[in-house]
């Protein structure tokens, strides 16, 4: 069940357990909850949340984050919150995010945000900066790498 986060805020308890029905999880809902909330308090994990989508990023090394989203919200809503967070996570001083996923709808998704790619960190002539690849994985799933924009120099804070 997804819900419009133009009318109503899920809590996020609700998106995890909601995201996890629709992905079809093998869990109970009392291991999905304990197993974010335990990924969500590991060192120097990050929650963001842009309507009823949830993102965690775990920073690694040079500017990189390993990436999960658990989405609840509408399919254009979904789309429209994956690219405020983009352009949020730059700006939080990450370069590269890499997220290993399952569902194959989330092709589609990583095919409109490239496509609109123009409006996530564009450089000073408005051209775009943003790009991704994909790996096949051996247990069937894939890896997506995204390049958020330019390459900085440094560590994360």
């Amino acid at each position: 069940m997804t819900v419009d986060s133009k009318t109503k805020l899920l809590d996020p308890a609700e998106i995890i357990l909601d995201h996890a029905k629709a992905t079809k999880s093998k869990y109970t809902k009392d291991q999905i909850l304990a197993s974010v909330m335990a990924e969500s308090h590991e060192a120097g994990a990050i929650l963001m949340r842009q309507g009823n989508t949830l993102f965690v990023i775990h920073p690694a090394k040079n500017r990189m984050g390993i990436l999960r989203a658990l989405n609840a919200d509408t399919g254009q809503n979904y789309l429209q919150n994956i690219m405020l967070f983009l352009k949020a996570i730059y700006m939080a001083g990450f370069d590269v995010l890499v997220a290993d996923f399952n569902d194959s709808s989330l092709l589609s998704a990583f095919k409109y945000v490239y496509k609109n790619r123009d409006q996530v960190n564009p450089d000073v002539n408005g051209k775009p900066t943003m790009g991704y690849a994909f790996q096949d994985l051996k247990n069937g799933g894939k890896r997506a790498t995204i390049v958020l924009g330019p390459k900085r120099e440094g560590q994360l804070q």
